[in-house]
């Protein structure tokens, strides 16, 4: 059994909690220095520890470190990690701001520590699909990507506007806190971002001050191109992504994987990834695979969840994206 201590006990740590007890594999301890939740929590699960503050745990005896603090606390959170010499997973975005984050990189990196950043998505097994079609050449060349969701966030999260999510010094908003999703999708299937360009907005959610909209371009090293759009009020939920190809078009449309070739207007193949599953039980499932994948790793096995330096190249999308509607300008990401 590995000790893991879940740093941070609201919402997406209880998601951890959850996924690692459902491993088998780990006993679990917390830090949380919210009174009301930790006690809920201590309620919840079963518990080897629980601390008001990370200070009172001894980071040397523990495997590895889940950080599920809000994400302007992730760069000090990850430095200490590194100086105790502990694994960790962080979870998205990485930082809010640039400040620290190279130097909390080179930190884990001499440490020789194992790190990652939980972007989920990574593990799902549609995007797995995706990402071996076009490795196989199934679509010839990537070219583009259009990514287009929305949904009415009010109804998952109604307690939005009291949550890191209304602040975006937090890491809230539709571009830290949704956008980097697809951002992390498109640099893992399509390579090193160089130049982004953007609008954004809060345009309907109030009590925020952040954006609930975002239309995001961006550019690739291999001169592929992308195009993100946004928005966290429509009543539909939508999550399409269509990866065109110099051969073909592989669609995702939720969990359902399209592939076409001609111009018949018929797909060739149709896979249902989600089929017969409840959503939430099959979402919840994917923090399992996540906490297996980790501790996997720990012991020396292939992991592909999203590295420092991938997450650290997702948040300049990100940065460069708000930069570039302010400044009505390209960013340009050669840094």
């Amino acid at each position: 059994m590995k000790r893991v201590l879940i740093i941070g006990s609201g919402g997406i740590g209880r998601r951890h909690l959850r996924g690692y007890l459902a491993t088998g594999r780990a006993s679990l301890s917390i830090v949380e220095p919210h009174a009301e939740r930790r006690a809920e929590a201590e309620e919840m699960f079963p518990l080897e520890a629980s601390y008001a503050a990370l200070e009172e745990a001894d980071l040397s005896s523990y495997d590895l470190a889940v950080i599920c603090a809000p994400a302007h606390l992730h760069v000090p959170l990850m430095q200490r990690c590194a100086e105790a010499g502990l694994a960790f997973m962080v979870e998205k975005p990485l930082a809010v701001t640039m400040d620290g984050v190279d130097a909390a990189i080179e930190a884990v990196r001499k440490s020789g520590v194992l790190a990652r950043v939980g972007y989920i998505r990574r593990i799902a097994p549609e995007l797995l699909a995706v990402r071996e079609g076009i490795a196989n050449g199934k679509i010839g060349d990537l070219r583009l990507v259009y990514a287009n969701s929305g949904q009415e966030f009010p109804k998952y999260r109604p307690d939005f506007q009291r949550t890191y999510y209304a602040r975006p010094e937090m890491g809230g908003g539709a571009i830290l806190d949704a956008a980097s999703h697809t951002f992390d999708m498109l640099i893992w299937l399509m390579g090193r971002p160089v130049a982004v360009g953007a609008m954004h907005d809060r345009l309907v959610l109030q009590g925020t001050e952040t954006e609930d909209t975002c239309l995001v371009n961006i550019c690739f090293e291999s001169g592929a191109m992308a195009n993100v759009t946004i928005n966290q009020f429509q009543k539909p939920n939508i999550a399409r992504t269509e990866f065109i190809g110099t051969k073909g078009n592989l669609t995702l449309n939720h969990s359902i994987l399209s592939f076409a070739d001609d111009d018949s207007g018929q797909d060739k193949e149709t896979h249902d990834f989600m089929d017969g599953l409840v959503p939430t039980e099959a979402h919840q499932a994917r923090f399992s695979i996540q906490a297996n994948a980790m501790l996997d790793a720990l012991e020396g096995k292939p992991c592909h969840l999203a590295t420092l330096e991938e997450a650290r190249l997702n948040l300049m999308v990100a940065l460069g994206a708000k930069r570039s509607w302010t400044d009505r300008t390209i960013v340009s990401l050669d840094q």
